[in-house]
């Protein structure tokens, strides 16, 4: 807001007007700021004699821009950051750009007329400076200690930069201010909890606030918090079998920093020649006996050593538990029996489709025979005996017999 205050004075009879105006400006450190100087009002009769804008300081009035219109503009402060309109509009106005801290002050606009005399404009600069932000994490190591595990700066910020945290993870803030001699403030805050693994690679964010600021400025930080190895082995699910093939375990190992080395053993002794070592993970070409026991595997970082345990039974394989493969075959055989029977079903029931279309052929032929006109048509049957009676034993049956069956159809 800008506060004008006009003063009329009259000294004797020349009449010795003074206008001062005390306006109150504030501006960023790095942009363009414009310092107003016009005449309030219509003056007549007046001649323009010079224009002056000077700096006010504990040293003394600084000279940074004069207009005559005999002699034209002048810039007797050589700043090449300073310059004055000359309007038609009697309108004078200071241009800094771009603003700098040191530019904070009082100013004064001196306009001097003739007869009226001098005319001061008084304007009050403030200048806010952007903190420049950021946001850091603090390598921490896995304790039940509280240590630091990030950090937020506003460094050289005006006024002080407001700081807070968004809190994911139960911890304290510690906040310090330092006081600059240029009238800057450095605000730093410090993010302390107990780390532990599970804290690695989780973000948080630091809020920061300030006047020079259009909106809150959010920093994302990620946390690196180093812990040895955290070991579980896959793989085996309790139904390995006898003469089985595919199978392997793995080594899953979390830490930070990564693992540099793995190494498994056996408590029976010795690893059997049917397991393949590829680092962080065995190969099993073949299951038997020789593979039961625990099985560990140690995993090592730059922090320390993590380890972890399983232990494997092999079965023997049977009809109800014979894992995968066993259970496999018997579905497939299964299958098969099935498929085969559907096929036998079904080739029988065509072949008793055929003979049934062969007799209902035949019986469509027997009753095609139909009666024409007034005939019967008849149908017999004649059973001829021939007896040999050239033998005297046999000549008893050679009489003479004829056997015959008629069957008469009519239409």
């Amino acid at each position: 807001m800008i506060h004008f205050c006009f003063q009329l004075f009259f000294s004797g009879a020349l009449g010795v007007q003074t206008i001062a105006e005390e306006g109150l400006l504030v501006g960023r450190a790095g942009d363009e700021m414009s310092l107003p100087c016009s005449f309030a009002g219509t003056f007549m009769n007046l001649t323009l004699v010079q224009v002056t804008w000077l700096k006010k300081t504990d040293g003394g009035n600084v000279n940074l821009a004069v207009y005559n219109p005999q002699y034209g503009m002048s810039y007797p402060s050589r700043s090449s950051r300073v310059t004055m309109a000359n309007s038609p509009t009697l309108s004078y106005t200071l241009t800094i750009t771009p603003l700098q801290l040191s530019d904070q002050g009082l100013y004064n606009c001196e306009v001097n007329t003739f007869p009226d005399g001098k005319l001061e404009f008084l304007t009050d600069l403030t200048v806010l400076v952007k903190p420049l932000s950021k946001v850091a994490a603090v390598p921490a190591e896995a304790a039940p200690l509280e240590v630091p595990v990030a950090n937020c700066t506003a460094a050289n910020g005006k006024p002080a930069a407001g700081i807070a945290w968004i809190m994911g993870i139960p911890g304290n803030i510690t906040n310090t201010r330092i006081d600059h001699a240029d009238g800057t403030v450095t605000v730093h805050s410090q993010y302390k909890i107990i780390p532990s693994s599970s804290d690695d690679g989780r973000s948080m964010t630091c809020l920061v606030t300030h006047k020079a600021f259009a909106e809150v400025v959010n920093l994302t930080v990620t946390l690196s918090v180093s812990y040895p190895p955290e070991v579980i082995i896959t793989g085996y699910n309790g139904n390995w079998y006898m003469k089985n093939t595919n199978h392997s375990l793995r080594c899953n190992a979390k830490a930070n920093p990564p693992v540099t080395s793995y190494h498994w053993t056996i408590s029976t002794g010795s690893i059997p020649p049917t397991v393949q070592n590829m680092g962080d993970h065995l190969i099993i070409t073949l299951v038997d006996y020789s593979l039961n026991g625990t099985w560990t595997c140690e995993a090592t970082n730059s922090i320390g050593r993590g380890r972890g345990e399983i232990s494997i039974v092999v079965k023997e394989p049977d009809f109800a538990t014979a894992g995968e493969p066993f259970g496999s075959t018997v579905i497939y055989l299964v299958v098969g029996i099935l498929v085969a029977v559907l096929i036998a079903v079904v080739l029988l029931t065509l072949a008793r489709k055929k003979v049934r279309q062969r007799v209902a052929d035949s019986k469509e032929k027997v009753n095609s025979c139909q009666r024409k006109g007034s005939e019967f048509v008849v149908l017999a049957t004649v059973s001829l005996k021939v007896m040999d009676c050239s033998h005297p034993s046999k000549r008893e049956n050679c009489d003479p017999e004829t056997t015959e069956h008629s069957e008469t159809a009519m239409g």
